[in-house]
């Protein structure tokens, strides 16, 4: 039997009681109620039916995250989806049952507190049918800062007021930890890189393709807050299939690494599960690849909700097909609640849990890409042109937008300094307006998980009146960059997008640029985004086009023609929408590609 919900040993346990078990992932619990009366009942009724643990994960909303099954010592943990940083709580609390009658926590149960950085750990005692007691774990912080050791309060019973008394200690310890990991005086990572260059690789500018992409990895090793010691480039006719690099390389690169101290090797290519594993073997050091470095970045740096949920979509969608070859990168965090004995094994809980927690995801952005879809109907009832600022990352996309927006959306001089969507009004010549939104940035091998992932977010450009192009002319590589944008684009079919490519950073230029624009329809504008330079003419230029190729139509729709109204709100914006006795008076400004289908009411 194969169940998508319960993991941990389920065996030899009837069909139809796992479903019952199931039904548990249907309640809903108040957000505060640290032991909820319900919940205790059914895991009694539960426990005392199976005479096994059950454990139940719950996050601060309420919701059940996750079902667990063993017996008294065999209950398997799953991955905890807790937050990044060492000195915050991972917002989930497990519930489970002490089928023994004794709610006292045992020292496993501590250690998958602190390890697991969980909310509460939580015993209920269950002896004969009947409920007996609850004892309550939370992590307390040691003199690091970090959450290290466990205060423990009990005996309870579920309506007992002062378990609301710790449910708010446990969000106060929270908040006095709220320190990023990243900004912590945490040693940092030291990290050699490597790359490989082939007969197959490119020269561009007296540099080697494989070179300038190897630059580029210790620009977001930089990024990542790693400190980059060493970079290595092997040249070798074709790949290894084993060790990418060969095997006599990666054991000469663990001397290397020996001794210089390093604690990483990152390689510039999306390696197999196999090839870390190999890798790793012979160099002893941690080995992580191109990819995973940048789903890194991402993690570090997205803010809003739905950043997070692409971000650990895309994370859990390239790890599932490598579980078996990533070794110790996967380990379980201390252990948990009986991790021993003959449950299942880890490997399957692994997927089986990343295969449903992938499922959850792609729904919750299916409903922010319902949502999104929603707020575009409302734009194009008013009349708002929308304009998606595109370009390579680092190109100066977001330091645009705040000059053209007088904003001040967060820029810096890093890769991928923005990730989330971020929208604001652009104040245009001929007394209208548009939205002006800033998307991430692209980069040459971005992974496919990720651009998949980040479908919602990208949707802003296949749904927008108009791609501003960005582009860092100041940098030697700015062609291929270029060429690297247009490629994506292609791939999100927006390519027939009205385009203004905008040459940036001319502030940084000692002469002219040479840059050759691909061949098609754009206007061109050099600006600098920092001092302002031709950022009017931008405006203007954005202004012209917006309304260039478009008509503005005033007429009566009759009322047995009741599609020419959705009609015009899929092929232009409108204005006014009166009802009249005879028809529907209308105001509004419509494409001209579109207009014949109309063109007979309109006299």
């Amino acid at each position: 039997m194969n169940y998508i919900n319960i993991i941990g040993n389920v065996g030899s346990i009837k069909e139809s009681v796992i479903k019952e078990i199931e039904g548990i992932f249907d309640m809903a619990f108040e957000s505060g109620d640290l032991i909820p009366q319900e919940l205790v009942q059914k895991l009694t009724f539960f426990t005392s039916k199976i005479n096994r643990e059950i454990a139940v994960y719950i996050n601060r909303k309420g919701t059940v995250m996750d079902i667990s099954i063993g017996d008294s010592s065999t209950v398997s943990l799953p991955e905890v989806d807790g937050r990044r940083s060492k000195m915050r709580l991972s917002g989930i609390r497990c519930i489970h049952t002490h089928p023994n009658g004794t709610g006292q926590l045992s020292s496993v149960d501590i250690s998958s507190l602190i390890n697991l950085r969980l909310d509460a750990m939580i015993a209920l005692g269950v002896k004969d049918g009947e409920f007996v007691e609850a004892y309550v774990s939370i992590p307390s912080r040691g003199e690091t800062g970090e959450f290290d050791s466990a205060d423990i309060y009990g005996p309870y019973q579920p309506d007992d007021p002062e378990l609301g008394h710790i449910f708010k200690l446990i969000i106060d310890r929270d908040k006095n930890n709220k320190i990023a990991f990243y900004d912590n005086d945490i040693e940092a990572e030291r990290v050699i890189l490597v790359g490989l260059e082939t007969l197959s690789g490119r020269m561009i500018g007296g540099k080697s393709e494989a070179e300038r992409s190897l630059d580029e990895l210790e620009e977001l090793a930089n990024t990542s807050g790693a400190v980059v010691i060493g970079k290595i480039l092997q040249k070798k006719p074709i790949k290894d299939a084993a060790f990418y690099i060969g095997k006599g390389k990666a054991e000469e690169i663990g001397l290397i690494c020996q001794a210089e101290g390093a604690d990483t090797l990152i390689f510039d290519v999306e390696l197999s599960g196999a090839q870390v594993r190999n890798i790793e073997d012979v160099t002893g050091v941690k080995v992580v690849d191109r990819t995973t470095l940048i789903l890194d970045i991402f993690a570090q740096r997205a803010r809003s909700k739905e950043g997070k949920l692409q971000v650990e979509l895309a994370q859990l969608k390239y790890m599932l097909p490598r579980l078996t070859g990533l070794g110790g990168q996967l380990s379980r965090l201390g252990g948990g609640i009986g991790t021993r004995g003959p449950g299942e094994k880890k490997l399957e809980v692994d997927r089986r849990h990343i295969r449903r927690r992938i499922n959850f995801l792609e729904s919750e952005l299916s409903q922010v890409s319902i949502r999104r879809n929603r707020t575009r109907e409302a734009r194009k009832r008013n009349t708002i042109p929308t304009v998606a600022l595109v370009g390579y990352t680092n190109a100066g996309k977001s330091t645009l937008m705040n000059k053209l927006c007088n904003s001040d959306v967060f820029a810096e001089d890093k890769l991928f300094a923005t990730l989330d969507p971020t929208t604001r009004k652009l104040e245009l010549t001929n007394d209208k307006t548009a939205l002006l939104v800033d998307t991430v940035g692209f980069i040459r091998k971005l992974p496919h998980d990720l651009v998949d992932a980040f479908k919602s977010t990208l949707e802003e450009v296949v749904y927008s009146d108009l791609l501003l192009h960005v582009v860092d002319v100041s940098n030697e590589e700015a062609q291929e960059q270029i060429a690297v944008v247009m490629s994506i684009l292609e791939d999100l079919e927006a390519l027939q997008k009205p385009m203004i490519m905008v040459l940036n950073k001319i502030d940084m230029l000692n002469g002219t640029h040479n840059i050759c624009i691909p061949d098609r329809d754009c206007n061109i504008f050099e600006v600098s985004a920092v001092t302002g330079q031709g950022i009017p003419k931008l405006i203007s230029g954005i202004s012209e086009l917006l309304s260039a190729n478009e008509t503005n139509v005033e007429f009566t729709i009759p009322y047995n023609e009741g599609w020419i109204l959705p009609y015009l709100y899929e092929n232009g914006r409108v204005s006014e929408a009166e009802y009249k006795e005879d028809g529907i008076k209308v105001k509004a400004v419509i494409k001209d590609v579109k207009i014949d289908k109309i063109r007979k009411y309109l006299d």
